[in-house]
């Protein structure tokens, strides 16, 4: 008979050879890059809005799981929810049944979503997710056009690659999907060109873009909206990171009174607890695909509807609600955004300060960081890391782990847990300014040090091209 597994032994061995087992069995390029930017801690503890690491600092997570942490880590309310089912067992999977968990969350996140999305199809992850709304919306159209944004994220899977609107994920992956064109952020007369051609099925959109914080100006989408319909084409929302209350409404389109035909979520749903994502699909077009007994399971996934994920999707539904994040996110997000403009002021390097709710980003402007501050050694890596230079002074100096972003210019971006409190916001913008009135000094201060150093010792050998 199996024995019972010392968890917390595992735990503590895996720690101890994480490095060897890594390089050895997984990605060692990205040890390498933890080593240059001074990331390679290791991380023992996570509760609500903060991690520790094994020397017992405590470290604001604005990075919060590229945004999937939401509630936080270990929320109470979501641990005992999953625990629960833990122990009542209910089957897994069974497939050839009506499985209630599934239905009851699909219930309860179009009732959230509002609009005349109806239907829902659960998937693992975002990008499965967008795949699943490409297939939807050719169906539906019969058409093979997709369009999106410049500078746009819809995933990495090969369609999702294929309406990818940064260059240096989709370079040596194709060809790409058919009919996948660009568009150039908020060019509607060459939207209207494309969509006037009555080929293209989708135009997929963020609310607000996860690698810019860019978004339309007032009233665009609708603009956007209302081309699509004039010309046969869906709207697909990608609500992956901006969905589940982030931007202070449950879904970011709300807050320009759009309704589009699909809309794609992820990454909150489950307070992060467990991967689940959801295409939420207008019945007329859901009809299309599922159209008769015989395709009813045209489109499937092996995995999805699990009943851990229907229920941590449940109970984060029930925390949103009940504990208002979305207000809240609106609240501190406007906050946040105040008092970094405020700190921020008159620091030539900051160029703008941008987002909605509690999804925030700063612009670097690399033109403005003087040039002896700037490391030859590091060639076209070299604006890349100006923003990796100031969120490495984040972590070191201000305990705050944030993330930078790598479309066209450096871009620090906070994506906090939506329970950080107003102090944390305070903490936020005092270390950005801080960070940022450094780097715009030109002082080779600890953490471009850093970056030098750990490049002559790793023998990397980046590109002076």
């Amino acid at each position: 008979m199996s024995q019972r597994i010392d968890i917390a032994g595992l735990i503590a061995s895996a720690r101890a050879n994480a490095r060897e087992s890594y390089v050895g069995h997984m990605n060692p390029a990205f040890a390498k890059l933890l080593d240059v930017i001074g990331f390679d801690r290791t991380y023992v503890r996570g509760e609500g809005q903060y991690l520790w690491d094994a020397q017992d600092n405590r470290v604001l997570d604005c990075l919060a799981g590229y945004g999937a942490l939401a509630l936080g880590r270990g929320h109470p309310v979501v641990v005992d929810a999953i625990a629960q089912c833990l122990a009542l067992a209910p089957p897994a999977w069974v497939r050839w049944e009506l499985n209630p968990l599934a239905a009851e969350a699909a219930r309860r996140l179009t009732l959230q979503c509002g609009g005349s999305v109806e239907r829902v199809f659960f998937t693992n992850s975002g990008t499965e997710a967008v795949e699943a709304a490409i297939k939807f919306a050719r169906q539906h159209t019969g058409r093979p056009g997709l369009l999106a944004w410049s500078d746009s994220f819809h995933g990495l899977t090969y369609g999702a690659l294929s309406i990818n609107g940064n260059e240096d994920l989709r370079h040596g992956f194709g060809p790409l999907l058919p009919g996948a064109t660009i568009v150039e952020f908020g060019d509607l007369e060459t939207l209207e060109r494309l969509l006037s051609s009555q080929t293209v099925a989708a135009m997929v959109v963020e609310p607000v873009q996860g690698k810019t914080l860019r978004s339309l100006a007032p009233g665009m989408l609708r603009e956007v909206h209302t081309l699509c319909k004039q010309y046969g084409t869906l709207l697909i929302a990608d609500e992956i990171q901006t969905g589940a209350a982030r931007t202070g409404a449950f879904l970011a389109v709300h807050h320009e009174g759009v309704e589009p035909e699909i809309v794609v979520m992820a990454k909150a749903l489950s307070g992060g607890f467990v991967p689940v994502g959801a295409v939420l699909v207008r019945s007329d077009i859901w009809d299309s695909t599922f159209s008769s007994m015989d395709r009813s399971v045209v489109h499937s996934s092996t995995f999805h509807e699990g009943p851990l994920a229907m229920i941590a999707l449940i109970a984060t539904l029930e925390v949103i609600a009940e504990d208002r994040l979305a207000a809240r996110a609106a609240e501190l997000g406007e906050l946040l955004m105040r008092r970094l403009r405020q700190e921020c002021a008159g620091i030539a390097c900051v160029r703008e300060i941008r987002g909605k709710g509690l999804m925030i980003g700063v612009d670097i402007d690399s033109a403005r960081v003087p040039s002896f501050a700037k490391i030859p050694l590091l060639g076209r890596f070299t604006e890349p890391m100006i923003g990796q230079a100031a969120i490495m002074e984040l972590l070191q100096a201000h305990s705050i782990l944030a993330q930078t972003t790598g479309a066209r210019r450096p871009l620090i971006k906070f994506m906090p847990p939506l329970v950080v409190n107003e102090s944390d916001v305070e903490a936020i913008a005092i270390a950005t300014a801080a960070s940022c009135r450094a780097l715009g000094a030109g002082r080779f201060y600890g953490a471009m040090r850093s970056v030098a150093g750990n490049i002559l010792r790793s023998g990397l050998g980046l590109s002076t091209t």
